[in-house]
């Protein structure tokens, strides 16, 4: 990610300035956090780049400590999502409301306002706070309540009142700042002592200073106010079923991708373009679906401050990736096919091995019976992949398949009747290619399928040989089923790598 020189994020007021550095040093505090220099602008910078330049300071600093929330989570590297308004929120309260709810308080009720409601207290640290018992706290909290609930449908605000837009509606009563605010500087000049007692940014604020979090000029806004800068992101997503080869696409990448999520990451413009030959390498050898990847790119507000994104620029790129097909990426354009498998020379052994076979004992096949051909033949590879086979396969459109596996559960059907629905695992090339995370798969096609199917697997379980003795029993109840294994099936007990030649077809 880009590191470039940080500026103003966006040209606001003084006031929405002072009231956002406030709120977000109150809030980090509050949450443990140190509030170093670098911290501190940060998470400002991110809460500023998240709000609409014409935003009032009540309205800002509203939103702040959920804003704060999110830059929080995002150093953590959390999962980035949409951030959603409190219940309540969106309901106007005016100075009026609060003068009328501050007048009607006793001491305790006051205590919960101010300390619960606007602090953020727990009230079992209000209790230690301001040794009062809790049983009274909450009784107080309840009054409020009631109080509030009264004086909101004074003004004709009907509706549901719950405990949690009630509380809501407190939250923000108890942190709104009083009209005639002072100037940053003048916020410790005895004339204005008593406005700051009775403001709760004000009053916030002159903690903050006098306890060295912040300093008068912090509230200050840059006098080089100007247009926010632009940040250009990347933002590649990944199909879950294609979670098997996400730490071989990760290293390709490197270290400029950011973990935005499970199967989400961020990147610069310029370093997704960087990473753009080892992902299309990735999808021509055949390792990544090319269908399973997609991802944009996104000019917005914000700036990168390490592994760290600040503003509304990730959610937007995620967003715009998510919106685009699979397989396109913006500024790579669409993935390219996989390669062809080039020919093993295993294959032409294995050839002339059947040949001379063949020849010796065509004298003897002549008498005997042939046996029936199957009505949909199937042609499939087996190439390992992780912990399984990825198989690419092809037949008739028609056509029925049930895919079986052996592994460490035991003989499974894991996907029966399948004809439609296997264009989920077409390639582009008229071929199929599925993964199997099983050491032990067969392919079984069929016109109409095979409604026992389940039968003969739960009956072939206890055998010693699960797959052999299922196949018999199939071919003997349907002669015309073709049946495709995995290469050297020959019972539960053998490994992938004892029995394994990489890529080597399947004979049905």
């Amino acid at each position: 990610m880009n590191t470039g020189q940080a500026s103003n994020p966006v040209s606001h007021t003084t006031s929405v300035h002072a009231a956002v550095t406030v709120r977000v040093a109150w809030s980090l505090m509050m949450s443990g956090i140190r509030l170093r220099p670098g911290v501190l602008k940060d998470a400002r910078d991110h809460v500023l780049y998240c709000l609409p330049t014409s935003v009032e300071a009540d309205e800002a600093e509203q939103q702040t400590d959920q804003l704060a929330e999110d830059y929080l989570n995002r150093v953590k590297g959390g999962r980035l999502r949409h951030l959603s308004r409190e219940s309540g929120a969106d309901i106007v309260l005016h100075e009026g409301l609060r003068a009328r709810l501050v007048a009607a308080l006793d001491p305790v009720s006051d205590a919960v306002l101010r300390l619960h409601y606007g602090d953020g207290m727990p009230l079992e640290q209000v209790e230690r706070t301001a040794a009062i018992d809790g049983s009274a706290l909450i009784a107080a909290q309840e009054g409020l309540r009631i109080s509030v609930r009264e004086i909101l449908l004074g003004e004709g605000l009907g509706g549901s009142w719950t405990d949690d837009k009630l509380d809501t509606a407190l939250g923000r009563l108890a942190n709104m700042a009083l009209p005639g605010c002072p100037e940053p500087l003048e916020l410790l000049a005895d004339q204005h002592r008593a406005h700051v007692d009775a403001c709760p940014r004000c009053s916030r604020a002159v903690r903050l200073i006098r306890g060295g979090l912040i300093s008068p000029s912090d509230l200050l806004a840059p006098s080089d106010a100007g247009p926010h800068p632009d940040v250009v992101v990347g933002a590649l997503i990944l199909h879950p079923d294609a979670r098997r080869v996400r730490r071989k696409l990760e290293r390709v990448m490197g270290p400029g991708a950011v973990r935005a999520g499970p199967d989400v990451w961020l990147m610069s413009k310029d370093e997704l373009a960087q990473m753009g030959p080892g992902i299309r390498g990735l999808v021509s050898d055949g390792v990544l679906p090319r269908h399973h990847l997609r991802g944009a790119v996104v000019r917005g507000k914000g700036r990168w401050s390490g592994a760290v994104l600040l503003g509304p620029t990730a959610i937007e790129a995620i967003e715009s990736a998510r919106s685009r097909p699979w397989s396109e990426i913006d500024t790579l354009g669409e993935l390219p096919p996989p390669r062809p498998t080039p020919p093993k020379p295993t294959r032409w052994w294995m050839a002339a091995a059947v040949l001379m076979t063949l020849t010796g004992v065509v004298g003897v096949d002549t008498f005997k019976a042939q046996p029936q051909q199957p009505d949909v033949p199937v042609e499939a590879t087996f190439t390992a992949a992780e912990d399984g086979w990825e198989i690419t396969f092809d037949l008739a459109d028609f056509a029925v398949l049930d895919v079986v596996a052996l592994g460490a559960e035991g003989l499974t059907i894991v996907h029966g009747d399948v004809r439609a629905s296997r264009g989920q695992w077409a390639t582009g090339g008229g071929a199929y290619r599925l993964y199997v995370p099983d050491p032990h798969v067969a392919l079984i096609a069929s016109t109409t399928g095979v409604a026992e199917l389940n039968t003969l697997v739960q009956a072939a379980r206890s055998s010693p040989t699960p797959l052999q003795t299922l196949e018999s029993q199939l071919l003997l109840a349907h002669p015309t089923v073709a049946w495709v294994g995995s290469p050297a099936i020959t019972g539960p007990e053998d490994s992938l790598e004892d029995t394994l030649e990489d890529g080597v077809p399947a004979q049905p």
